[in-house]
Formats: C-alpha cells, structure tokens, sequence
C-alpha cells in the first residue's frame, strides 16, 4: 500500500515553508514552461502549481488540472474564483485515465506523485497519451533519503528507477537535477 496524502493534510500543499523551498512559479519557468502552452497539472491537489501555471501560458494558454480527489479540485476551484482565473480547467480523473483527448498537452507536470502509484508504467503510458510529439513531461520526486517530511524512504524512486520508468515509456530524459535538498526533478520529452 502506497502512502498518499490525506484529504485532512492537504493544507500541507499550501505550507508558506514550501512556497520559500520550491517556488512554484520560479520551478515551472526554470524547466521550460512558457506563454501559450497547454500545461497539464497531473495530480494538481489544490493547486499549487496549476495557478502559477495559469499566470505563465497566459490567456492564450490553458492549465488542465487533474486529480482524482473531488475535494481537492474544490480548494483549486476556490482560487481559480478568487483570483479570477478563466484558463483553468478542473477534471476528476480516475489514477490510469486522464479523461482528456491524445495529444493534447504541450507540457505536463507530475509533482511528487509519481511514488504514489501502484502502477507506474501505466501511469506514465497515459501522460504520453495526452501530451504532443515532443511534449516535455517534467517530474519532480522526493530523494531516496531519508527527510523530515515526504513519504518512507521505501516507497521513494532512486534516479536510476525514474530513469528506466521514463525509457520503457516513450521519454527521453534531458535533464535531472536537485532543485532542493529533499526534491529532485526530471525533464523529459515525448519522443
């Protein structure tokens, strides 16, 4: 059995100590996200990434944030209202259909989720399904170290498993690097 966060701690998604550690706008443009793109938020909680993401594409660009918890789509609903947002689109989905057409994203996130899937092979087969040729799929997965906060230490993926994950899936890895002490990412491309 996998560790998720629970419905009642997902106000630790929100953590102004996480806002100082992993800037959300900051993270998205360091790896590559720009105006105009379609950015699919897969596992977006309550938002995290999805509205920075939003100011990012513009109005021109769109963010599908996807989850399969209703109440966090909620608290995402809430802020797109509250910060008027109208390029925002919540979608309940279940953990291996995404309920969106193919190729349909420019640029996909998976932001500390990844461990969180039984079957991660499936999982990612579909985030290829939904993103264009050449569409970047960028991960982002606590270290395999022990930390104060994040999973145990045994449901974490080591470099060389996101590495292999990535391969068997249609990604090619173009870069990998710590963007905290506890995070790593990955960015990658459909190919």
């Amino acid at each position: 059995m996998v560790h998720k966060i629970k419905i009642n701690e997902r106000h630790k998604l929100d953590s102004p100590e996480r806002y100082q550690t992993l800037p959300p706008e900051k993270t998205l443009m360091n790896a590559g996200l720009t105006e105009n793109q379609i950015f699919i938020d897969i596992g977006c909680g309550t938002g995290y990434f999805s509205v920075p993401a939003s100011r990012i594409v513009g109005l021109n660009g769109r963010v599908l944030a996807l989850d399969t918890s209703q109440e966090m789509l909620d608290d995402l609903k809430l802020k797109i209202n509250e910060n008027s947002l109208t390029n925002i689109q919540t979608i309940l989905t279940e953990s291996y259909e995404f309920h969106l057409k193919e190729k349909v994203g420019t640029f996909a996130l998976i932001s500390n989720v990844l461990h969180e899937v039984e079957d991660k092979i499936t999982f990612l087969n579909e985030a290829n399904r939904v993103l264009i040729p050449n569409g970047t799929l960028f991960i982002i997965e606590w270290k395999k170290k022990e930390t104060e906060r994040g999973p145990p230490v045994k449901e974490r993926l080591d470099e060389q498993e996101i590495k292999r994950l990535l391969e068997k899936t249609g990604f090619a890895l173009l870069e990998n690097y710590s963007v905290t002490e506890d995070l790593n990412a990955y960015i990658s491309e459909k190919i």
